[in-house]
């Protein structure tokens, strides 16, 4: 499926992300991702820490499904993405990336009034591994009469 521009915007934006994964029993298992950067229309890369999230790194390696949940904490407007993807390691520009997308998630919560450290227990690059999620399925997410309805190109 196309990804449709304003949500495109939206996930590369300062929002938390969660990446839903699940082994070959159906056992669930998240992690977090450290940023996130659109590939093409159909394509987007999710950078996290496979050593800090070691079931999700072996989920996503055994069968690439992912269900990925994009939330802005100031008002929790969220989206899901889903599809399957491949692994791979991080090089310098997916680095420089995750760290613009870290000084950015910091500052929103800061200026939120929340601790740093609430942050930085979820932030690590040890490991540092490169989703690319070909995207089928998107929905909207944000709490309300359309979450769990397919999204479009409008707003949540």
């Amino acid at each position: 499926m196309r990804i449709p521009e304003d949500i495109g915007r939206f996930v590369v934006s300062p929002v938390m992300i969660i990446v839903g994964t699940r082994d070959e029993a159906n056992r669930p298992s998240i992690g977090r991702a450290l940023g996130a950067h659109i590939v093409d229309e159909e394509n987007l890369d999710l950078f996290f820490s496979a050593w800090q999230w070691p079931e999700t790194s072996a989920n996503l390696g055994a069968n690439g499904q992912a269900a990925i949940t994009f939330a802005r904490p100031s008002d929790y407007v969220s989206y899901q993405l889903k599809g399957t993807g491949r692994l791979r390691a991080a090089q310098t520009q997916d680095i420089e990336a995750s760290r613009a997308y870290q000084a950015r998630i910091r500052a929103l919560f800061d200026s939120l009034g929340l601790p740093a450290a609430l942050v930085s227990q979820w932030i690590s690059e040890r490991d540092l591994t490169v989703l690319r999620l070909f995207v089928r399925e998107a929905y909207v997410q944000t709490p309300g009469p359309k979450a769990g309805t397919a999204a479009g190109t409008g707003g949540a």
